[in-house]
């Protein structure tokens, strides 16, 4: 069962220091939130409930998906809670050809389109990655419906092969119809979503964005990085538009016109993930209908008063 939700945001939550799935504090200071979806990835395999492997495609094959694979050993739950997606070279299936095994690229994604869904909130990944030629880690959003980026999309990391930065976007359609950008990189290359030293990079870090009517707000480490306001006056602004649900995404990419081809990988490259959180304010019933998870969680907060 698909569930869809709509969501209302939160200030952020505090970054937890160790591999810890440590949420509390978020729920203790803002009682009114819940938390609505999460996977602290314990056990030996993923949850089924909340994630798919991305698919392969027969349309519109993005270069970021040319070496997605649905091969098991390319998503790898770890045993400690926490989840690696891999980038390796070998013998694979892959979106290229993902009929048989070919020594290829390839890399593992995981995606909620088709359990979870969701329209406004607080979204908190904490992640740390490897850094290679060709190598793409991303935390992202995409919308259910629509032609991109009409519909828009919502990147809350994205890192490239060496940089000593992490990017963070929103891509859309400016008033006039033309494809725009708003993110923490500027045009001399200056970002406020940064590392604070190279070794920094493989360390973890919280990624989060706050989605409202009102604008997107992208944090790292609990700091502001960047706040997009609600573009009133451009008629194709879509992240306020009715009915328009994300989904989330995991995944390593490789290659691409924007990291560049591939080069030596090793044993492989991850990006290891210890959590995904997503709160919500629950309405109370009068105004506005709830939706499945919403009442869960309101009849859940009931019971604790």
């Amino acid at each position: 069962m698909k569930i869809s939700t709509l969501l209302y945001p939160l200030i952020l939550a505090t970054a937890s220091l160790g591999v810890a799935d440590d949420y509390t504090g978020w729920q203790n200071s803002h009682p009114e939130w819940e938390l609505v979806f999460s996977d602290d990835f314990d056990g030996n395999s993923l949850d089924s409930s909340k994630w798919n492997k991305i698919d392969y495609v027969s349309w519109n094959v993005s270069d970021w998906r040319q070496y997605q694979s649905r091969d098991e050993e390319l998503v790898s739950l770890n045993g400690d809670g926490t989840v690696s997606l891999w980038g390796k070279y070998g013998n694979y299936t892959s979106q290229a050809d993902p009929t048989g095994l070919n020594d290829t690229y390839a890399c593992g994604g995981i995606f909620t389109n088709k359990t979870f869904t969701f329209q406004y909130g607080y979204v908190e990944v904490r992640a740390k990655f490897d850094s290679a030629m060709g190598a793409w880690p991303a935390i992202w959003m995409m919308p259910v419906n629509g032609p991109w980026p009409q519909s828009g999309e919502i990147d809350i990391m994205e890192h490239l092969n060496y940089e000593g930065i992490v990017h963070q976007t929103l891509h859309y359609n400016d008033a006039n119809g033309a494809k725009t950008t708003s993110g923490t990189v500027n045009a001399q290359g200056g970002s406020t979503a940064y590392f604070t030293s190279v070794a920094d990079k493989a360390d973890f870090h919280t990624y989060g964005v706050e989605w409202t009517p009102e604008g997107v707000k992208f944090f790292m480490d609990g700091n502001l990085t960047l706040h997009t306001p609600t573009e009133s006056i451009n008629p194709n602004w879509p992240f306020n538009k009715e009915n328009n649900p994300y989904y989330l995404m995991l995944d390593m990419q490789l290659g691409g016109s924007w990291a560049g081809a591939p080069g030596d990988l090793g044993d492989g490259v991850a990006m290891t993930v210890d959590y995904v959180h997503v709160y919500s304010t629950i309405p109370e019933p009068g105004s506005t209908t709830l939706t499945v998870v919403a009442l869960s969680a309101l009849l859940a907060r009931r019971k604790r008063r």
